[in-house]
């Protein structure tokens, strides 16, 4: 646990000295990391955020003596709120601690209290806010296709596009006209079709897309006929086109927040 408040405290140091984004973004790159291990990476990616001195801590503000026992009571309600965060035993140990701290008043015991249970704070809002993040992304799959017809790659959830209704549909409204774009409300959300003169991209969102969507698609179905030969090498290895639809489904994902 120490090494984990020790982590959550370099976060909290990081965001009031103005690095917030940089934190976030960075966090965003190791969804899979505990919270200790995610802030050993980034002082390693990020040199600026590595302290001079390795020891020194952001100093805890002591409140009036005369207010120790709202303050203990506040401390209290904390730990209530945070407890999920808690292993049992850590839980037990903080519930002996508010006890003593109940008739001791011990000054550095509540500093260190109120610095461990806002550790658990910061870790808590930090992961809500990383959560919440992954689960919105508007942006769910995307099939890159010979108008239609021959799939060269495809990204994301595509159960629901692989559907064969599904695919009989994006193949009809892909082959009408050439350099053409379709918006379909299906009941998982909006499905855009983006045609060019051989190639054509679908791409499935929860909510409507914006016109920078639509920008990016046009771009990119242009990209793929205008560059024949860089093309056939992408789509000809599986791999290859794999990671470039993966990159383009990211780009929507950032795009259509």
């Amino acid at each position: 646990m120490a090494k984990q408040d020790d982590a959550a405290l370099k976060l909290l140091r990081w965001e009031l000295e103005g690095h917030g984004d940089a934190v976030l973004a960075a966090m965003l790159r190791h969804p899979d990391k505990s919270l200790a291990d995610a802030v050993e990476l980034i002082e390693q990616e990020i040199k600026a955020l590595s302290p001079k001195d390795p020891m020194s801590e952001l100093p805890m503000p002591s409140a009036p003596r005369g207010r120790a026992s709202s303050e203990l009571d506040a401390l209290g309600q904390e730990f209530q709120t945070f407890r999920h965060l808690l292993r049992p035993r850590e839980a037990k140990e903080i519930e002996a601690t508010l006890k003593d701290l109940a008739r001791t008043r011990d000054r550095d015991a509540m500093v260190a209290l109120r610095r461990r249970l806002r550790a658990l704070s910061l870790e808590a809002a930090f992961w809500s806010e990383l959560a919440s993040g992954h689960k919105e992304s508007n942006a769910i799959a995307l099939v890159i296709s010979r108008k239609g017809k021959d799939v060269l790659a495809k990204a994301g959830e595509t159960a629901y596009l692989d559907d064969p209704s599904v695919t009989a549909m994006i193949q009809k409204e892909s082959e009408r006209k050439a350099k053409s774009t379709f918006v379909m409300h299906l009941p998982v959300g909006r499905l855009v079709v983006m045609t060019g003169a051989d190639a054509s991209i679908a791409a499935l969102f929860r909510r409507a897309p914006g016109k920078d969507v639509v920008s990016v698609l046009t771009k990119t179905v242009e990209a793929i006929e205008e560059n024949e030969a860089a093309a056939t090498r992408t789509f000809g290895n599986e791999m290859l086109a794999g990671k470039y639809a993966e990159a383009l489904l990211k780009l929507l994902q950032k795009t259509s927040l």
